[in-house]
């Protein structure tokens, strides 16, 4: 762990013993920027201020901080230098966002104390915030083809549409449904019907752009959100999906699996369209790949 220091060379000796001791890797700054910066750079750090040193903007420093910490998976343990015992300085320090404070003229051993109290906090804390992060991911995720869920996907789609509403461009969606995926799961069982679901989820991914969000809608459904994308791209990418969907490769006792899927295509211009509409139009899209055959593209016009 790395500890920032902004203090007189009387309480970076004070400290520097009892930090060598708890392996922390001691990095000085010169100005509060510079620190700002660093705290940003290192996801989880102790940071040594000593009030004196930094002059007016001592306070303001503590409280940007406090502001940025946990901001990104990020942890940061403040610990403000004192001069001495001044308790009203220590208030000051606590009121701008300190979490505990040293001072030069304190033993060893309480020194000691203070840094190891202060690496097992700002473990603990980046530890809460990971947990954190992937409860957040978790709420968000389908379990089993780790794409997004239906209230998930159906967030990016109302996001997407907010954002295309203030700048004029196309958004388009595709719902794309495994065929007769109930016959894999009543002659072969749920766990082959599981590894489809996967594998066609991977396949999704691969036949996609970056910036698209693709979750599970429910069963056998997939809704793929495509931003900034014309109707004539859309129903590209879902040939894409669909003819390689076609050749997929999945060994399934004695002879390979094949697969199709249909794909109903929707395009809203510039966002004149509310998420329900446009889930209506590419459902009516979909049931119109199913009615012809399956294993087809139809968009809505």
């Amino acid at each position: 762990m790395k500890m920032i220091i902004v203090a007189d060379e009387q309480l970076r000796k004070a400290v520097a013993v009892a930090a060598s001791d708890l392996a922390l890797e001691q990095v000085t700054a010169d100005d509060p920027e510079e620190v700002a910066e660093r705290t940003r750079t290192f996801e989880c750090c102790i940071v040594l201020l000593q009030a004196s040193v930094l002059g007016a903007g001592g306070p303001g420093l503590f409280r940007e901080l406090k502001r940025q910490n946990g901001q990104e998976g990020r942890s940061c343990y403040i610990i403000a230098g004192s001069d001495g015992r001044d308790i009203d300085e220590q208030w000051r320090a606590a009121d701008a966002g300190a979490d505990d404070f040293v001072s030069a003229d304190m033993s060893p051993a309480e020194m000691r104390s203070r840094l190891s109290l202060a690496v097992r906090v700002a473990g603990l804390e980046k530890k809460l915030m990971d947990l954190n992060n992937r409860l957040r991911l978790l709420v968000r995720t389908d379990s089993l083809t780790g794409l997004l869920n239906h209230a998930a996907i159906l967030r990016e789609l109302s996001m997407e549409l907010d954002r295309a509403g203030r700048d004029g461009s196309p958004t388009s969606i595709l719902m794309v449904d495994l065929d007769r995926f109930k016959l894999i799961n009543d002659n072969l069982g749920h766990q082959t019907g599981d590894r489809v679901l996967v594998t066609f989820a991977n396949l999704l991914c691969r036949s996609c752009r970056s910036f698209d969000r693709i979750g599970r809608y429910g069963g056998e459904e997939f809704l793929v959100v495509l931003p900034r994308t014309t109707g004539e791209e859309a129903a590209s990418i879902a040939e894409m999906i669909r003819s390689g969907t076609e050749v997929l490769h999945l060994e399934e006792g004695a002879s390979p699996l094949k697969l199709t899927c249909s794909i109903g295509c929707s395009t809203a211009e510039g966002s004149d369209r509310h998420p329900s509409s446009m889930i209506a139009t590419v459902d009516s899209a979909l049931f119109r790949a199913k009615e012809s055959g399956r294993n087809s593209v139809v968009s809505f016009r």
